[in-house]
């Protein structure tokens, strides 16, 4: 596990290094401080790139249309490749963290309880397989430990499923590749579907019941002897001779330490018990075994994979919680300009005028925050001024900023253009007030929002007094 997450580590920093300077132009202009992210932005863009190869982004997309709302122009294909970039790149450094702190987790937390007995398994169940730290002559070796099944007695065993005799050549082979050249221990196996199988060895100072060579063999020599199995199924048997040619095999010190074990383990343990000791010396050395925990280490996948999905639904979240300020916003900044708009019309400008100080006064205040329904109001003046009539300008208008007073709005505006001036003082006044009155509603909606919300903490406070009165109290009656 502690290379898994070395290995995400690794390949995350090579890959962002790799492509840092992926099309660098692209991202020219962004501020550093709300791009802390930058180094993973060429990384990022590749991915989106290759998804999008994939999976074409749809036209009118939820995404896209909110960011077009938010930054105010028709095109936007930088915005939205910028927006999905970012979070990828949120995703690329959660996933980086988890696997720094996966690793540095492992890493501590190494090996734990040292242990004198196994636990076999019940039987068909399979063996038991155990990764175990061997203390052994001043040395420390990580081993893996097979033990096998714990067996029935006579009474319980039944016949067990085998097929026939080419089917169990594969069997015994292990880890060897053909019986020309048998250099580690075959195995032995015990049964095969129906079939019951007895192994009788030739000579078993050569080859012992558990498929081990015993026979020292020298470099270059080998040694033929034969294998009997006698295969039983109900009432019949039938034998069959297997002839295996045995060659040298040069053990590493971890390989010979594992068969020390697994001798010991088997001469000094009944096949029948359901633990197993595990040996005290090997060859007169101490040797000591401290299990190697696994348990936890996996937390880390599970903790990357639900910050995955949280960043982006998070991600996602924020861009409508951006979209829900905007509204509000808007909706705030109608009732004014509404009113200056009928102002000035009965002043004797014209819409067009009108429209234009409305953007002027806009852009003389320098606000710090930008207020969507002017910069909506700008966009479309520099529609008209590039050709766009107004009428059609005034649509756009209502249809660009999406809340029903400024289609209705754009509409009253867009009619008054066709039709004609009659009436528009007393509809543009009767549009003030209406917009008053919703400013009216939402300021009232906003208060019992932040009432709603210091409830938490009242609530928090209010046990945190009763506590404070409560502890004492029940102190001295405990006294």
């Amino acid at each position: 596990m502690i290379w898994i997450y070395a290995a995400f580590a690794l390949l995350i920093l090579l890959f962002s290094l790799f492509n840092k300077g992926y099309k660098k132009g692209f991202f020219e202009g962004l501020n550093k401080k709300e791009n802390p992210l930058r180094p993973f932005y060429g990384f990022s863009l590749r991915i989106y790139e290759i998804f999008r190869s994939f999976f074409p982004e749809k036209a009118g997309s939820k995404v896209s249309r909110m960011i077009k709302s938010l930054y105010v122009k028709e095109n936007v294909k930088r915005e939205i490749v910028i927006y999905y970039v970012k979070k990828i790149s949120f995703v690329i450094a959660l996933v980086l963290v988890i696997s720094i702190c996966g690793f540095l987790y492992c890493a501590a937390n190494r090996t734990i309880n040292t242990v004198t007995t196994l636990k076999r398994n019940e039987y068909g169940q399979g063996s038991a397989s155990y990764e175990l730290e061997a203390g052994y002559d001043g040395t420390s070796e990580t081993v893996e430990i097979e033990i096998d099944e714990r067996l029935y007695t006579d009474e319980e065993i039944y016949a067990l499923f085998e097929e026939a005799y080419e089917a169990i050549k594969e069997e015994i082979l292990g880890e060897n590749e053909s019986f020309d050249e048998i250099s580690s221990a075959l195995e032995l196996v015990s049964s095969y579907g129906e079939i019951d199988i007895y192994w009788e060895i030739e000579d078993t100072d050569i080859l012992d019941y558990n498929g081990r060579i015993l026979a020292e063999i020298e470099e270059g020599e080998s040694l033929t002897i034969n294998l009997y199995a006698t295969f039983s199924l109900e009432d019949i048997t039938a034998l069959y001779t297997y002839p295996v040619t045995l060659v040298s095999e040069t053990l590493s010190e971890k390989e010979l330490l594992i068969s020390y074990i697994e001798e010991e383990i088997e001469e000094n343990n009944n096949a029948y018990e359901s633990e197993v000791d595990l040996p005290e010396d090997i060859n007169g050395i101490s040797i000591s075994f401290s299990e190697i925990s696994e348990s936890n280490k996996a937390i880390f996948l599970v903790m990357g994979f639900i910050g995955i999905i949280a960043v982006i639904l998070v991600y996602d979240r924020r861009l409508e919680e951006k979209m829900k300020a905007r509204q509000d916003q808007m909706m705030l900044d109608f009732t004014e300009i509404v009113t200056k708009i009928s102002l000035l019309y009965e002043a004797g400008l014209s819409l067009c005028k009108a429209w234009e100080k409305v953007v002027s006064d806009y852009e003389k205040r320098n606000e710090k925050e930008a207020r969507f329904a002017y910069m909506e109001m700008r966009l479309a003046l520099e529609k008209m001024k590039s050709g766009l009539s107004e009428a059609d300008a005034y649509e756009q208008f209502g249809r660009r900023c999406g809340l029903h007073p400024y289609i209705k709005f754009g509409n009253i505006l867009s009619r008054n253009l066709s039709k004609g001036s009659k009436g528009m003082k007393q509809l543009l006044g009767g549009e003030a007030n209406l917009a008053f009155e919703e400013r009216k509603r939402l300021a009232r909606k906003k208060g019992e929002e932040a009432s709603t919300k210091l409830l938490l903490p009242m609530m928090l406070l209010l046990v945190i007094v009763i506590v404070i009165v409560a502890v004492p109290a029940l102190m001295s009656i405990g006294l």
